[in-house]
């Protein structure tokens, strides 16, 4: 069993049942707003209730994958957006007999589509058309073809299951995929074990709320000591206190990210290129210190410049592929809903590269 296939919660299965009652009632998925009031008049908000259900792929498209999707501005449902349900979805309906039907045409299609790319195997040198006519594979079955426009609707939003037109109703297996499938949990599996990131790395325990501008503080003296420069520009006591300080809400969360990677961006390192002092960091020791563990080095830089990364997408929402990988590097999941464990891990990960860059310099001196 994968995430996608866990039992639903309430919210979760009334938001599902709005989608699917509309679609089944009127070959159309509803827009957001109607979802919305629906769902505010039970109680619920559902922009939150859209984000809990299990998602795999976030690092490939902004929302990721799960049983429910919609059109979005930034991380925000747009009011006349659809909401709409994919196969992942159709697995919590077989109860009903529309959903196993369309169930059964799309996974009889995507098994024509991988019937279609052996043809690969006998053409070394020209490329063959490997796209299949929907209306084909739905004639075959009986009672599929009348809900041919209501497989379509579903059917161009399967990603990373097809890529599929729906102005020529044709389309191939994903880039991903190569299996035939003959129930959804087959096909949700390959596309879980396809998608999934790994496990995000072991949380990280922060205890000390100094620790991180103490780690901060030993790389200025060792640099000074090493280079003959100071590296770190303190920042105004009321900014650099934010280190110290845990968190209880977003806008406190983002204040420290703000500060950290503030304090990342304006190391003096020599140059313009990139306009990062961290970023510039590693090519400058490289230069100076022959001896150093430039792996050690490259690591610390990159692990400490996914702040940046989560910084820049929570000050200017614009959702971008390295946004989830930013969150795992740094133990988070996404998106953060428990802020004050974000923070401890943010300045834990970020404590330990700190140390790290700090000994490789050490370790580099002449």
């Amino acid at each position: 069993m994968t995430a996608l296939t866990d039992p639903l919660t309430e919210e979760q299965r009334l938001l599902l049942d709005i989608a699917w009652k509309t679609f089944v009632e009127h070959q159309r998925f509803p827009h957001f707003f109607h979802v919305e009031y629906v769902m505010r008049k039970d109680g619920h908000d559902a922009a939150e209730v859209l984000y809990s259900f299990p998602a795999i792929g976030q690092d490939q498209v902004a929302q990721g994958y799960r049983a429910v999707g919609w059109w979005a501005q930034g991380s925000t449902p747009q009011p006349n957006g659809p909401v709409h349900v994919t196969m992942a979805g159709l697995y919590h309906l077989q109860h009903d007999q529309m959903a196993r039907d369309l169930s059964r045409g799309l996974l009889a299609y995507m098994r024509q589509m991988a019937l279609e790319q052996d043809k690969i195997l006998d053409s070394p040198f020209d490329q063959p058309n490997v796209d299949v006519d929907l209306r084909d594979v739905l004639k075959e079955i009986d009672g599929a073809m009348p809900l041919l426009e209501r497989t379509t609707k579903i059917a161009e939003r399967e990603w990373p299951g097809m890529q599929f037109s729906k102005s020529t109703l044709s389309g191939r297996l994903g880039e991903l995929l190569a299996a035939d499938y003959d129930t959804l949990d087959a096909y949700l599996a390959d596309v879980a074990a396809h998608l999934s990131p790994p496990a995000p790395p072991e949380a990280l325990s922060f205890t000390e709320p100094r620790a991180l501008l103490r780690a901060l503080n030993f790389l200025d003296v060792t640099y000074e000591l090493v280079l003959g420069e100071t590296l770190v520009v303190p920042p105004p006591m009321d900014r650099s206190s934010l280190l110290a300080l845990d968190v209880g809400d977003e806008a406190s969360y983002n204040s420290g990210l703000v500060v950290l990677t503030d304090i990342l961006r304006d190391f003096k390192v020599p140059g313009r290129t990139p306009g990062s002092g961290l970023l510039r960091l590693e090519d400058h020791l490289v230069g100076k210190l022959p001896a150093l563990d430039r792996d050690a080095v490259h690591q610390a830089v990159q692990l400490l410049d996914q702040v940046r990364v989560i910084r820049n997408s929570a000050v200017h929402p614009k959702p971008r592929p390295e946004l989830a990988a930013a969150h795992h590097a740094l133990g988070l999941r996404f998106p953060v809903r428990d802020f004050t464990a974000a923070w401890d891990s943010v300045r834990a990960h970020a404590e330990l590269a700190v140390s790290n860059l700090q000994e490789a310099i050490q370790s580099a001196r002449p």
